[in-house]
């Protein structure tokens, strides 16, 4: 058993989608460790653990097994060759059992092999072998008694992470030792090491239409980058953006393994936690919930960056609405949702905090408090209407005309427009009909900061 001693490394945070962003491991010095073994297991033995429970090839494999018919067929082709075959990694999990990090493809291979079927069930007949060809469609009973025993009994390399190991450098040493030809994300590894019922719920969360729905990345679903996404939510609206301390995939990981196998009661109270804020985001935001909106300049009009999912306004829509009834919302709806577009569009404090270094402890807390205090302005003042434009009159001058009142240009967007007081609400102005234009936000900003000098 040996320790291996490494500084927290930089890694890539790919679940913001809007930016490539790196965070940075939090560890003490005197905690970066991992403690592993050497050790050697036949196909008979991996066979023999995975019937008694005792080491998981990985949650739901079935779903996640990709291997061709043909290349699980030169594997079997190289154990009668005698060819090496590269080291397999496993974690020890806290109750000794095992779970398979990197080789997972190699070893449900050889074991399905042995079984006589694929994990979808279908007959594994070997294919493609260039070498041994005369055992092409032969499955493993209709081999030879000896080269049974030979694939039954041949070696390979294992490295154990045992599980004293530091949870957080152990999670990196994951990621590292992730060398598959598709390797697997971060909210893969976590499937694989924080097995339990909480990930039984986030399965179970992911698969929410209305989820699909809103966030519409097949390859996000098929990745399981939804969990990871319903992770975070879970994880703030648990524990508070007040308690947050980077890096996201620390805070998040921490909370999976906090409640990894949480009680039915638990489980009950996160997924009504989830369904509530996930109706009022379909409500509000639609089909622009999660997506940034890129304001217009002079030259150029704006426009929603529809392709991509900002993670930063993903955690502020869903967790926005986690102490509000959904009467408070949705009499709201219009004035939040507009309030939000106009951060996105003219604060640039908001534009920076949901675009550059999104999981940096401070800039955290900065645009939640930001959001937090933007909600209470609207939710609990009643004279809030009294200042502020509806967006239906918005809409009605737009339809009238679509012509900015300061610039003369034509507004190409709704989202590109607000309504301005003609006589301004400061001097006395009222917010009606009558005393409403619509300008372009860029023009009317630009009017605003010459004023202010």
């Amino acid at each position: 058993m040996q320790d291996l001693y490494i500084a927290p490394s930089v890694i890539e945070d790919e679940s913001n989608a809007d930016e490539s962003q790196h965070e940075v491991l939090d560890v003490k010095a005197d905690e970066r460790k991992i403690i592993w073994q050497a050790k050697d297991f036949s196909i008979r033995e991996f066979a023999s653990m995975t019937a008694d429970g005792e080491l998981v090839l990985q949650p739901e494999y079935q779903r996640n097994f990709v291997a061709s018919a043909a290349i699980s067929s030169r594997l079997i082709e190289s154990v009668l060759m005698d060819v090496p075959i590269p080291v397999i990694y496993l974690a020890q999990e806290r109750d000794g059992t095992y779970s398979v990090i990197d080789g997972q493809q190699r070893l449900t291979s050889f074991l399905s092999f042995v079984d006589g079927k694929y994990p979808n069930g279908d007959e594994f007949k070997l294919t493609g072998l260039t070498v041994l060809t005369e055992l092409n469609r032969l499955t493993f009973s209709q081999l030879s008694r000896e080269l049974q025993t030979k694939i039954r009994t041949t070696t390979i390399h294992s490295i154990i992470i045992k599980k004293e190991s530091n949870e957080d450098i152990k999670f990196e040493i994951f990621e590292r030792l992730n060398t598959g030809s598709t390797k697997l994300n971060e909210d893969e590894i976590r499937n694989t090491v924080y097995r339990g019922a909480y990930i039984k719920l986030l399965a179970e969360l992911a698969d929410e239409p209305v989820f699909h729905e809103l966030v519409r990345k097949e390859n996000f679903r098929n990745r399981m980058v939804y969990r990871g996404m319903i992770l975070r939510f879970l994880a703030v609206s648990e524990k508070s953006y007040l308690n947050y301390k980077s890096s996201m995939m620390q805070f998040c990981n921490k909370e999976l393994r906090d409640n990894q196998n949480l009680s039915p009661a638990k489980a009950k109270e996160y997924k009504q936690r989830f369904l509530h804020c996930l109706d009022l985001v379909k409500t509000v935001f639609g089909t622009k919930a999660f997506r940034r909106y890129i304001p217009g300049t002079e030259n150029a009009p704006g426009r929603w960056a529809d392709g991509q999912i900002n993670m930063a306004l993903f955690d502020l829509q869903m967790n926005g609405f986690v102490h509000y009834s959904k009467n408070d919302v949705l009499r709201n709806a219009d004035y939040i949702r507009e309030a939000v577009l106009d951060m996105m569009a003219n604060n640039a404090e908001f534009q920076m905090l949901i675009g550059f270094k999104t999981s940096d402890t401070d800039n955290v807390n900065r645009r939640f408090r930001m959001y937090y205090d933007m909600l209470e302005n609207i939710i609990t003042d009643k004279g809030y209407s009294h200042r502020t434009f509806s967006p239906q009159l918005k809409e009605k001058l737009f339809k009238e005309s679509p012509v900015c009142a300061i610039s003369g240009q034509q507004i190409l967007a709704i989202e590109d427009a607000e309504v301005d007081h003609i006589v301004p609400y400061s001097k006395g102005g009222p917010t009606t009909a009558e005393n409403a234009q619509l300008v372009l936000r860029y023009f009317n900003r630009a009017k605003n900061n010459k004023a202010a000098h």
